[in-house]
């Protein structure tokens, strides 16, 4: 999640930074400055908002790749985990497989991959009795809806004009955050299934030392009567 809200801010920044540089490149553009030092405070806000851009633009690119992989490799060692307590319908090599390796229509098996983890990890969390964050079916809508969106932008090529760019960056902040809230209670119901299993298995360790002692404690007895006999 750390990598979506830095993404998410860093997209916001880049917007605002290239509406700047729109603005002042139009006003420029108009030949309504006449005022030379008009003119040179211009060019320097422009180069203030552009260089940053640039900058922004590189950084995004980054930190989008992270999120990327972050993006592959959460479904699998989420479903990876989970099976360790319950069946699931996807597998995590399936779960990779679907999200990843098919073109556009993988990005709509997200939905049902993460609706399947969250009704499983919240079947496992009711049967312990213990409270949680529930993904809405409404989130999962708009996730949908905003995936379905940004395969429209995609196929449409509107991102050529700078209009159409802010669309595009627009939708992808929209699927940022609608992901974002759906991410949210499966991260938290998953780490508290996690710190549940290995309570369990230290649990069962314990009991296992304790059964062990109790064994060697009787074992100790039946040797000593025999020897008193």
């Amino acid at each position: 999640m750390f990598f979506l809200k830095f993404l998410y801010i860093i997209i916001v920044v880049f917007l605002v930074l290239c509406n700047t540089v729109i603005q002042v490149t139009g006003y420029m553009a108009s030949g309504a400055v006449t005022d030379a030092d008009t003119a040179r405070h211009l060019y320097y806000l422009f180069l203030a908002a552009l260089v940053p851009m640039i900058g922004t633009m590189a950084v995004c690119f980054v930190v989008f790749w992270l999120f990327f992989v972050y993006w592959i490799l959460w479904p699998y060692r989420a479903i990876r985990n989970l099976r360790c307590l319950t069946t699931t319908t996807f597998s995590p090599n399936v779960a990779v497989v679907c999200s990843v390796l098919l073109p556009y229509i993988g990005h709509i098996f997200d939905v049902f991959i993460l609706r399947d983890i969250a009704r499983r990890q919240q079947k496992l969390l009711d049967g312990r009795g213990i409270q949680y964050t529930p993904v809405t079916g409404r989130d999962l809508v708009i996730f949908l809806a905003f995936i379905l969106v940004g395969i429209v932008v995609a196929f449409a090529e509107i991102a050529d004009s700078w209009s159409g760019c802010f669309a595009a960056c627009a939708a992808m902040v929209g699927l940022m955050v609608s992901y974002l809230r759906v991410l949210r209670p499966c991260v938290e119901q998953g780490n508290m299934l996690y710190k549940l299993h290995e309570e369990d298995v230290l649990r069962a360790k314990v009991d296992e030392v304790l059964r062990e002692r109790e064994i060697e404690k009787a074992a100790r007895e039946i040797q000593e009567a025999k020897f008193d006999e």
